[in-house]
């Protein structure tokens, strides 16, 4: 068969994905990273030392355990839930993209408030699945009018909702949730990746709500190399959500290292606490700030307005050594920063760097 020399090879790609872009982050090579919501701690020596030893006893030569019982078993007894609750992927993300691949048919709906995780929508798309949007008000909470209606409207499959939301740091209120769970024709998504950081967690809601899907990942509370993230669910939705994950996707080291770090996680606590206590104390600073508006939040990061020229003010910051993350371009927040609460001499840096150019 004769072969078209002529045609590129990204013409076999679909549209659909040819339209969009990938994920990146850019490389901005800084000291203070801010910018991706990552602990800026260490683990405490005793877990390190313990992680160290273990890394030893890992048989390269062998497949992981297929279906990580020893990880399962840790993380159930840390969230007080069987085993068969738990469906673990390689970060919250694979998650998202088995649970819209067991639910929706091409064409189908799922719905997210905005701004939220950009992956919901780019992982649907990617999967021929369509997004309904709506805005969220302006104190960062879900507008629940609207909200009911586009559930109405579209009979969404599948509703993300994650609580702290990223970028806002807001948590959906209890009654909105709520409304929500009651009128949703498909799975509602509570993603609780910052959950650590927050006053409250919405527990085994599942269990009263089947129709609910808890997410969490341990990415935010120290470990994003591990890239380990899990939901909670009824077992029956777990058994089918679980038809499409792929063989030995949690690798030999990520399981035996996150099993450790979950057996271990009252260790991490005071961790926990010390980022909420830096939050409390970059809100104030900035608030001082007369260019910067910052939000409440309950997640380990603050989004802040920049009532300033954004564009200077970020570059000042490069040059000064610290990299936040602005949404440039983004129609809401273009001229927001989201900044991740670092150590308290990154916060410094980075306040002192915010106040020299008053």
């Amino acid at each position: 068969m004769d072969r078209n020399v002529t045609t590129s090879p990204a013409a076999f790609i679909r549209r659909r994905i040819a339209d969009v872009s990938a994920y990146h982050v850019e490389p901005y090579p800084v000291e203070v990273i801010l910018d991706a919501n990552e602990s800026p701690y260490p683990p405490p020596p005793a877990l390190a030392g313990r992680l160290r030893k273990i890394m030893d006893d890992v048989a390269f030569n062998r497949y992981p355990d297929m279906n990580a019982r020893a990880l399962r078993r840790a993380i159930a007894k840390m969230e007080g839930v069987d085993e068969a609750e738990i469906l673990l992927g390689n970060g919250s993300d694979e998650i998202i993209s088995y649970l819209i691949q067991a639910t929706l048919d091409p064409g189908g709906w799922i719905l997210t408030p905005t701004p939220t995780f950009s992956m919901y929508k780019h992982i649907a798309h990617c999967l021929n699945v369509e997004t309904a949007e709506v805005p969220l008000l302006d104190d960062w909470s879900v507008d629940i009018a609207k909200t009911l209606n586009e559930i109405k409207n579209k009979k969404p499959g599948v509703i993300f909702l994650a609580s702290p939301n990223n970028p806002t740091g807001a948590c959906v209120s209890p009654s909105a949730l709520t409304a929500i769970i009651e009128s949703a024709p498909g799975l509602v998504i509570v993603d609780e990746a910052y959950v650590d950081f927050a006053d409250s967690s919405v527990g085994p809601l599942f269990r009263k709500r089947p129709n609910v899907v808890i997410l969490k990942t341990l990415s935010k509370a120290g470990f994003a190399a591990l890239r380990l993230g899990y939901m909670m669910a009824d077992r029956q939705l777990v058994n089918e959500v679980n038809k499409t994950r792929l063989p030995y996707n949690i690798n030999s080291l990520t399981q035996a290292l996150a099993t450790e770090v979950v057996s271990g996680w009252s260790e991490l606590l005071p961790l926990f606490s010390e980022i909420k206590k830096e939050r409390e104390r970059m809100f104030a600073n900035l608030a001082s700030i007369p260019f910067m508006k910052p939000y409440p939040s309950q997640a380990n990061f603050i989004l802040a307005q920049v009532n300033k020229d954004v564009e200077t003010v970020f570059g000042s910051l490069l040059k000064n050594g610290v990299r936040v993350r602005w949404f440039k371009g983004s129609a809401r927040l273009g001229d927001f920063f989201r900044i991740t609460i670092g150590s308290p001499a990154e916060n410094d840096r980075f306040i002192n760097s915010l106040k020299s150019m008053t």
